[in-house]
């Protein structure tokens, strides 16, 4: 029991790790893991399955921190940057982090608690759905572009998804880079260096920080159900990812900024809580911590499975006090230094790591990606019309089309 206690710690440290550095993803961490797993034969199963899952849930919570104070955001985390940075800069920058980590523990609870109506459900809405994902990410990509209130504007959030889309086929497809290495470069320049450029361009100061100790989340009940039912349906979508989900419910139900917030939190913690259900219920694997499970394990039984839940509670009870802890701290340091600095160093230290990670060919691709990440602050756009980057070569796929538009490219 000692050695699981103590691999779970570790795992926390990593997830800490892979949610302040920038360029670094506990993706990184599984793929080490998984190179090495013969030498680490002396531990026991249960020890790596601590590792692998304390990771992953506490990377969940630490993601807040650089996605809310530093509009660095991971695939994960790309809208959270838009409502969370929004309350930094109106000085409500703590209320923003502690609602994110409640909503997204109490998520974690919720689907615990009903584990066994989702165990029920997946299998059948899987078999329902999947002959028709195309056609889904379809309608959620007329969806979004129907959402921008001119119709110049959804003239340039159309243009914008093909444009990002075409990207992603090129980019995603190369044979210079590999599709895991890639995913750095290209969504930091789509969603990461674009937010900061912009508060260097307009010399944008963390104003001074207020917070209170009684701070109420509205329709907290309709935030986690938002929450769990959009994070069903990223898992189901693949390519739509948290930040279509999180749109769509926050139209489908209403919610305000805090709410929206909190819903989405919500929706990154059931995700991968989602993706371990899937590799029980359907053997398919949705992430790379699922990945890491099922080569670390010839059989994800319902033993597994539990064991798994009894880490998910502990590794969020620890890693949600510490991201409290750590955040707080984080935000007074940054409230006494140049914020415009700050962000120049960040922007400076993210490129070096994509050079260090993924080469020359890692910083043409941020390169060419930060400027489609620009276009939607000049075309007065939701930055959401660069998930075409995704959504669209995760279409073709499942429509049987993506033979046809990289025998034209390639």
């Amino acid at each position: 029991m000692l050695d699981v206690l103590l691999f779970s710690l570790i795992g926390i440290f990593l997830g800490f790790i892979a949610g302040i550095l920038p360029g670094i993803h506990p993706n990184q961490f599984f793929v080490l893991l998984i190179t090495f797993l013969p030498l680490l034969s002396n531990f026991s199963l249960q020890s790596l399955i601590a590792l692998v899952i304390s990771t992953a849930i506490s990377n969940v919570f630490f993601n807040y921190i650089p996605s809310l104070f530093f509009s660095l955001p991971d695939s994960t985390t790309t809208m959270n940057v838009l409502p969370g940075h929004r309350m930094v800069l109106m000085g409500y920058g703590l209320n923003a982090l502690f609602i994110s980590i409640v909503c997204a523990f109490l998520t974690l609870v919720v689907s615990l608690i009903f584990l066994p109506l989702f165990l029920y459900m997946i299998p059948i809405i899987h078999q329902l759905v999947y002959p028709y994902i195309h056609w889904l990410l379809i309608s959620v990509i007329l969806f979004m572009i129907i959402k921008e209130r001119r119709m110049k504007e959804r003239v340039c959030s159309l243009l914008l998804y093909v444009l990002s889309g075409l990207w992603g086929i090129v980019t995603l497809n190369s044979v210079a880079i590999s599709s895991e290495d890639v995913l750095f470069p290209a969504l930091t320049g789509l969603f990461g260096l674009p937010g900061l450029i912009a508060s260097i361009e307009t010399n944008t100061q963390i104003p001074p920080q207020t917070y209170s100790r009684t701070i109420k989340i509205p329709q907290l009940t309709k935030v986690i159900v938002s929450g769990l039912l959009a994070g069903m349906l990223a898992g189901i979508l693949p390519g739509a990812g948290e930040a279509q989900a999180g749109m769509i419910v926050s139209e489908v139900t209403g919610l305000k900024q805090e709410g929206f917030l909190g819903a989405l939190a919500g929706i990154n913690m059931s995700n991968l809580i989602f993706s371990i259900v899937s590799l029980y219920s359907l053997r398919k694997i949705r992430s790379g911590v699922a990945l890491a499970l099922d080569r670390i394990l010839l059989k994800f039984g319902i033993e597994e499975l539990l064991f798994c839940c009894g880490l998910f509670l502990f590794s969020a009870g620890v890693s949600s006090l510490l991201t409290w802890i750590v955040g707080k701290k984080l935000l007074k340091f940054l409230q006494r230094i140049d914020y415009k600095k700050t962000s120049i160093a960040i922007l400076i230290f993210t490129v070096l790591m994509v050079f260090s990670l993924t080469g020359i060919v890692g910083l043409f691709i941020l390169f060419v990606s930060t400027f489609l990440g620009l276009l939607p602050l000049v075309m007065r756009i939701k930055r959401t019309s660069n998930m075409g980057y995704l959504m669209i070569p995760t279409t073709l796929y499942f429509a049987k089309l993506n033979w046809v538009v990289n025998s034209i490219l390639f």
